[in-house]
């Protein structure tokens, strides 16, 4: 079910490739992207920091656009998960954007897909230890506090 939510997001005009994030940056579905796992992990986990960061500040940030490499990325983040959208152009944005707040909302609904995210929640890597983090991204965060 899961994956039918996500072909909706995956069949607008420009989208290359998308991700579905645990809170902590584990990729519990990845669609349409030929770059390796472990660079999908690194954007992944420095969305979440980016979050998680805020949140330290008591703000939530329901979404993030940014440039990277010749991507436009838009995550959109919801309590448990975020969904991380690689776009090669932006013509279409604000369907994508109406598009995921939908696909969004029916993942929170699904039980079967919540439950498969949990799954991925709350493992290993602490977003914020330092030991993970480099000095730009320690800079940024004593920044909000």
């Amino acid at each position: 079910m899961i994956n039918r939510w996500l072909k909706e997001i995956m069949d607008i005009e420009g989208v290359e490739g998308l991700l579905l994030v645990s809170d902590n940056g584990h990729i519990v579905e990845k669609h349409g992207t030929d770059l390796e796992r472990g660079t999908l992990e690194q954007l992944s986990k420095r969305i979440i920091r980016i979050i998680a960061a805020h949140g330290l500040d008591e703000k939530s940030v329901k979404e993030i656009e940014l440039i990277w490499y010749d991507y436009r990325i838009i995550a959109m983040s919801a309590n448990l998960f975020t969904v991380i959208i690689l776009c090669g152009s932006s013509r279409a944005l604000s369907l994508l954007r109406i598009t995921v707040n939908v696909v969004i909302g029916h993942i929170l609904e699904d039980k079967k897909s919540m439950k498969k995210i949990k799954k991925f929640t709350g493992q290993s890597d602490i977003v914020l230890e330092k030991e993970y983090l480099d000095q730009l991204e320690i800079k940024l965060i004593s920044k909000l506090q």
